[in-house]
């Protein structure tokens, strides 16, 4: 059954891609009347959040925590997945395996994959980087498949990373690794930014995706978009998937509107 979750973060930091924030209190408690069924955490280390308040607000709202977003172990600890330094390479996946042994504490969130992965300049050339990076990705599913905890490979934009842009080649490698907690996932922000046919891509890999976020260009939510979102659900009907469907946008797009105007197409057959 496909669930609808909101991005969060504590509001101690400027963040264009959370659409609650504030105290964690506020915004389970704003999800709960906006509507979604589950949160994802924005979060560098396992001390971001409070185990027990996390556990107690995901009771008192009847609110789950999908997956954990991580960019910021990149984005601010300056960690690469893709690093030629082994310290810092080494540094970034120790982190990632300790938001792993976080998540069985919280109901087995995913970890995201996303700019954490870094790019090809943390390495040298795009030939060290992948070698990195597939040392890091491995290590990290491994240790991720003991605790049964999901890892979700977003298809990223290139202003982000220049590694795994390609569905096709992110659907090939999440295949190659073969792992019963590695998945990818699909945003359609960055499917819009690499001029790729999104109702296309979206039939073709929905169905293997763990989560598909759904702003428009620029973050833009969904009512607001120029994008076709009544085609664009269709095409997420049509692929068969039955993940999560992620609102990934600022604080100032209306998460109630938001959730609504997905779901009510959702809900439409034609």
């Amino acid at each position: 059954m496909i669930r609808y979750s909101a991005i969060i973060s504590d509001g101690s930091f400027s963040c264009n891609t959370a659409i609650l924030q504030g105290d964690v209190e506020t915004v389970f408690r704003q999800a709960k009347e906006a509507g979604y069924d589950c949160v994802r955490l924005t979060i560098r280390d396992s001390s971001d959040y409070s185990v027990e308040t996390l556990r107690e607000l995901s009771i008192k709202y009847g609110i789950a925590i999908s997956a954990m977003a991580t960019g910021r172990i990149y984005s601010v600890d300056g960690y690469s997945m893709g690093s030629s330094d082994e310290q810092n390479r080494q540094t970034c996946v120790k982190r990632l395996c300790e938001l792993a042994d976080f998540s069985v504490q919280i109901g087995h969130p995913a970890i995201v994959v996303g700019a954490v992965r870094g790019r090809y300049a943390d390495a040298g050339s795009p030939e060290a980087y992948y070698q990195q990076f597939d040392k890091s990705l491995r290590s990290l599913v491994e240790y991720c498949e003991r605790l049964e905890v999901p890892v979700i490979l977003e298809v990223i934009e290139r202003a982000e990373s220049e590694a795994y842009v390609d569905p096709e080649e992110t659907l090939r490698y999440v295949e190659k690794v073969h792992s019963p907690v590695l998945h990818m996932y699909l945003d359609i922000m960055h499917l819009y930014s690499e001029r790729l046919n999104i109702i296309e891509t979206i039939r073709r890999y929905g169905k293997h995706s763990w989560q598909i976020d759904v702003s428009g260009e620029n973050r833009t939510a969904p009512m607001n978009s120029t994008l076709d979102f009544s085609k664009i659900t269709k095409a997420i009907q049509e692929s068969g998937f039955d993940g999560t469907l992620t609102f990934e946008m600022p604080p100032e797009c209306s998460a109630k509107k938001s959730l609504e105007y997905i779901r009510g197409l959702m809900s439409h057959r034609d």
